[in-house]
C-alpha cells in the first residue's frame, strides 16, 4: 500500500529535523575546534594535521545544511511558492555550490584550467578583535579571502566563514535561516505529540552480538 501524503510528511519532517540538529552539532563542534587552534596560530606554529578536523566539520555542516534544504523542498503538503521556502533556497545557494564541488571535485582536478583556490576550502573566523584563517596547502599556489570588515559600522560581516572555490558561506547566517524555516514548518504542522516539533535527535537504537565459544573448544 502506498504511503499517504501525511505519512510521507511525517517521515521527511523527522529527517529534516535531524539534519538541522546535525547542523547545530557541527557548528558547535567547529567553533570548539577553531578556538583550540588560536594559540598555535598566534604563536605562528605549523598546524599540520591539527588543521584537518575543522575542515571535516565544515564539510559536514555543508552536507547536512544541503540535506535539510533538499528535504524541506520535498515535503508534501507545503506550499513551495511560499516566501519562507524561497528565502531558504536563496540562503542555501552557496551551500549547494560548495556541496557539489566537494562531492565532484574530480572534474575540476582533471581539467586543464588553472586551480588557484584551495580544493578543500578555507575557513576564517572571529575571536575577540582578531580574524583567524585556516587553509590547507597543496601543490599549486592558492588564493583565498577572509571575513570582510565593515569600516562604516565598525564590525565584521560574520563570525565564521567557509570559502569553497571562491564562494563564501556565512555559516551562522545559513544556520539562522534554517532555524527560521524550521520554526515556520512547526507552526504549519499538527503533531500527535507536541514533543515531535522540538528540535532534537530523538532515540537511537543499538545492539550487540557475541558468539559464545563452547568450553574446551
Amino acid at each position: 500500500m502506498k504511503r499517504s501524503p501525511t505519512e510521507k510528511y511525517t517521515l521527511l519532517f523527522e529527517a529534516a529535523r535531524r539534519s538541522l540538529y546535525a547542523c547545530d552539532l557541527a557548528y558547535k563542534r567547529l567553533l570548539i575546534e577553531l578556538s583550540s587552534l588560536e594559540p598555535r596560530i598566534d604563536a605562528k606554529t605549523e598546524l599540520g594535521q591539527e588543521g584537518i578536523p575543522p575542515l571535516l566539520t565544515a564539510a559536514s555542516f555543508v552536507d547536512f545544511a544541503h540535506r535539510f534544504g533538499s528535504i524541506v523542498d520535498s515535503l508534501p503538503l507545503v506550499n513551495k511558492k511560499s516566501e519562507e521556502i524561497k528565502i531558504l533556497r536563496a540562503s542555501l545557494k552557496n551551500v549547494e555550490f560548495a556541496r557539489n564541488h566537494l562531492q565532484h571535485m574530480r572534474g575540476d582536478l582533471s581539467s586543464n584550467e588553472p586551480i588557484d583556490y584551495p580544493i578543500l576550502g578555507s575557513l576564517s573566523w572571529i575571536s575577540g578583535e582578531s580574524c583567524y584563517a585556516l587553509c590547507p596547502t597543496q601543490a599549486t599556489p592558492v588564493d583565498y579571502v577572509t571575513i570582510a570588515y565593515d569600516n562604516v559600522n565598525k564590525r565584521w560581516f560574520t563570525t565564521c566563514q567557509y570559502q569553497v572555490k571562491r564562494v563564501e558561506i556565512d555559516i551562522p547566517k545559513v544556520l539562522r535561516q534554517a532555524h527560521l524555516t524550521y520554526a515556520w514548518l512547526v507552526k504549519q504542522t499538527t503533531f500527535a505529540d507536541s514533543n515531535e516539533g522540538q528540535l532534537s535527535w530523538g532515540k537511537t537504537s543499538s545492539m550487540v552480538f557475541r558468539v559464545e565459544q563452547p568450553v574446551g573448544a
